[in-house]
């Protein structure tokens, strides 16, 4: 189809030859094919001049779009095969939504503006399940990973900080240790959904002698806050949140050097996917250092 129309824009044999970059006989050959496959004649030749047939004018419309259709199928494949077009699946943990996320994904669409994406909020446990069964591609998760076939690549850490009523005494200050918080009522993230979270934090209490064990839960960080601004308790959250600022909450940093928290970004070892490559590169670039 592709000699035909050129034969057919150049009318000259000669000319359209040189067009395709090949020699003139085997150009005549493959229109003779065509029409022996077709059944018709699509030019009038003499040695002075080629016009198309009447069957060759009404091929002539056809052929033009199969072959855009075919140059447009071609380089959408070489777009997803570059990794520029197709779908990234991203899981990514809720306190990761407020900063993180969002700084991670607008560089990311800058750089690919074609990709299209799914995203999930999933705790850091939850995504390696769903990267195991290949519902996600990608996440961002508190924790590294721990089943086999997952890696993952550090992308920020952030401070602890706790979070209070305006109204709690502790607002006064400028800080806050994890020792201050003895006694105190505390708010906290779903154990069930985010098993590892809730070890680190056990872990991190543990170090100066606390017990924790929130009076508590939920899911989503909004709905702790929202607690912890009607004077339910206290939180410890990361730092990235502190954009979510509803009436009657307060932040303080932690003066204990070890509260902090990883973000990782998460991902299976067997995936070769450019669009899963670029979204890491991406993440490295956008918080390095």
């Amino acid at each position: 189809m592709r000699y035909f129309v050129t034969v057919a824009d150049e009318l000259h044999f000669g000319r359209a030859a040189e067009r395709l970059h090949m020699a003139q006989p085997p150009l005549s050959q493959q229109i003779r094919l065509l029409e022996g496959e077709l059944e018709v004649q699509l030019f009038d030749r003499t040695t002075r001049r080629v016009e198309l047939t009447e069957a060759g004018r009404m091929l002539y419309p056809h052929a033009v779009r199969l072959l855009r259709a075919s140059d447009d199928a071609a380089a959408a494949a070489n777009l997803f095969r570059q990794g520029e077009t197709g779908t990234l699946r991203l899981g990514f943990v809720d306190s990761s939504s407020y900063d993180v996320m969002p700084r991670f994904l607008r560089s990311y669409r800058e750089a690919f503006p074609k990709v299209d994406y799914e995203l999930r909020t999933l705790s850091s446990d939850h995504q390696q399940d769903a990267l195991i069964q290949r519902q996600i591609d990608i996440g961002i998760a508190r924790v590294e990973p721990v089943q086999p076939g997952l890696s993952s690549t550090m992308i920020a850490v952030e401070p602890l900080m706790i979070a209070m009523a305006t109204s709690d005494p502790l607002a006064k200050g400028r800080t806050v240790g994890l020792a201050d918080l003895s006694g105190r009522p505390i708010i906290g993230v779903d154990r069930n959904a985010s098993p590892s979270l809730f070890r680190k934090r056990v872990g991190l209490f543990g170090q100066h002698g606390l017990d924790y064990d929130p009076i508590i839960e939920a899911t989503e960080y909004t709905t702790v806050l929202g607690l912890v601004a009607a004077g339910q308790g206290v939180a410890v959250v990361p730092s990235g949140v502190q954009s979510f600022q509803p009436p009657g909450l307060h932040y303080l940093p932690i003066t204990d050097p070890e509260a902090q928290s990883t973000l990782v970004m998460i991902h299976r070892n067997d995936d070769t996917s450019l669009i899963v490559s670029h979204a890491i590169d991406t993440a490295a670039a956008v918080f390095a250092g």
